[in-house]
């Protein structure tokens, strides 16, 4: 059968910066259906209209290939079957979208959406009627299962598959999961444009030293319960990992073939399984690959430690992140339910100063029940602990986590949901502590603190790593400091008044 898989156009927040990097999950499916015997095509409408920008009604804009392109490189293609992704909800209009574009030029041609957003809604997705399908959790054998169903004509219940035919197919398990993930064939990053990644040079993070630059993702699934995480929707708890052996093949795969220079791990928890980790980076010295390599996604902060992270750093680590959250304990137990021990975070910093490799980290607020001081807590942690890039976002009450359904109850958030709210820069919950336009001010105040903590401390890194994000994306990086100066100059103001009463001021 022919097949069209599609990345949608993606849509952008003002202060959003575009960012192209090839989109693995349908290179995985992509590669697997060319195995079953199937004439397989990848569409990836963000770098091949990375520069075609349209602005949409509720002031967002639209970036990538335009009606009329998309609609011709459809009727080009001529597929039977064509598989959207939907990976985060606020993308969910846009590939919505597309469906609709493709049942205008045939009303025959089977469309199915995957990732996070259908996984966690497949029943809402299929309200609208130019969607046949949803694929829950991965996508590669449940894909392959399914066009057997189309091409004898079954349409047969498939698991992992939801149709209006069989609309009370049964959730993905553990078990149906692939165990085996070396079973699985090498992402058909041939069937994608990778030129054009790396001529546009816009990468996941944007911490780039060397190009050609990509990315890769050698494991699935995490133990952890977050309660604002939605990828177990897709990938489930259970740590599974390619091996060591088939990691170190694929990196010699990018050198090879594309001449690759410096690779992004974009694994939720690449350093998990420690043995495994050891071996890789060996494996990176042995075969000198010499690649630079960074870690955009975070990872397992209680996996690190000294002996490992000098390792990391002489296989061409040079950068990692990692996921901090929060700086109060209760908040880490009770409301987020994250496996982190902040006495370890200190040591991990010392070890990456030490090895001489740069470390960022993530921090979230505006959980339910987190008090204002315990958010100005986070803040001044995130300041003192020297990390050279701090991001501090928003608790956004994703379809299938824990606070969405607790926001949903409690009516925390609007109802119904703008998905295309739904972005952790956004913040959309209102609690009896504060309100959500409240908790935006504070963060990006606490975020303009922490850019004149660096332009002070460390004016020249600063300012060239200002330069470089303006010149990627001018509009977008300059709103975003216009906005943070006014957030830190209204927000001093207002604290100097409170202060002045004699009230004791909660936010930094």
């Amino acid at each position: 059968m022919r097949v069209l898989l599609v990345q949608p156009p993606y849509d952008l927040f003002p202060d959003d910066e575009r960012q192209a990097m090839p989109p693995l999950g349908l290179a995985y499916i992509a590669a697997a259906l060319e195995q079953a015997g199937h004439d397989v095509a990848i569409l990836d409408c963000v770098v091949e209209g990375f520069d075609d920008l349209r602005l949409l009604a509720d002031g967002r804009r639209r970036c990538g290939l335009q009606d009329q392109e998309l609609r011709r490189r459809l009727t080009d293609f001529g597929p039977q079957v064509v598989g959207v992704s939907c990976l985060f909800s606020a993308q969910a209009q846009s590939a919505h979208y597309v469906c609709a574009l493709v049942k205008a030029i045939d009303p025959a041609i089977v469309t199915i959406m995957g990732g996070a957003h259908p996984s966690a809604l497949a029943h809402e997705v299929l309200i609208d009627s130019n969607v046949d399908a949803v694929c829950l959790g991965e996508g590669e054998m449940a894909m392959v299962d399914f066009l057997k169903t189309i091409a004898d004509g079954s349409r047969r219940e498939t698991k992992g598959i939801i149709t209006r035919q069989n609309p009370t197919n049964a959730r993905v398990t553990a078990s149906d999961l692939v165990q085996d993930l070396d079973s699985l064939p090498m992402p058909a990053r041939h069937l994608l444009p990778m030129n054009l990644y790396f001529k546009h040079k816009a990468p996941h993070g944007g911490v780039v030293r060397r190009n050609p630059c990509t990315n890769l993702i050698t494991s699935r699934g995490c133990p952890a319960r977050c309660s604002f995480c939605s990828i177990h929707t897709v990938w489930g708890r259970r740590f599974r990992s390619h091996s060591s052996t088939r990691v170190l093949d694929e990196l010699e795969h990018l050198v090879r073939d594309y001449g690759v220079r410096e690779v992004q791990f974009e694994d939720d928890n690449l350093t998990l399984n420690k043995r495994r980790m050891i071996e890789i980076c060996r494996g990176m010295i042995d075969r000198k690959l010499d690649l630079l390599w960074t870690t955009p996604n975070g990872v397992a902060i209680w996996a690190l430690d000294e002996p490992l992270i000098a390792l990391m750093r002489k296989s061409g680590c040079y950068h990692i992140t990692i996921a901090v959250e929060s700086a109060s304990d209760r908040v880490l137990r009770d409301l987020i339910n994250k496996p982190v021990n902040l006495t370890h975070v200190p040591r991990v910093v010392r070890a990456c100063r030490k090895a001489g490799m740069g470390i960022s980290a993530f921090f979230v607020v505006g959980f339910p029940g987190e008090t204002k001081k315990e958010i100005a807590q986070t803040f001044d942690y995130a300041m003192s602990m020297g990390a050279d890039t701090v991001n501090f976002f928003t608790a956004t009450p994703y379809p299938g986590t824990r606070l969405y359904r607790e926001c949903s109850e409690r009516q925390l958030m609007p109802s119904p949901v703008d998905f295309a709210s739904l972005r952790i820069g956004q913040p959309i919950i209102t609690t009896p502590d504060w309100t959500a336009q409240e908790l935006g001010g504070m963060v990006r105040a606490a975020q303009a603190r922490f850019y004149l903590h660096m332009a002070l401390k460390r004016p020249n890194r600063f300012l060239l790593a200002m330069v470089k994000k303006i010149l990627r994306e001018p509009r977008g990086m300059s709103r975003r400091l216009v906005d943070a100066g006014s957030s830190l100059i209204a927000h001093s103001l207002g604290l100097n008044k409170r202060n002045s009463a004699g009230k004791l001021a909660t936010t930094p």
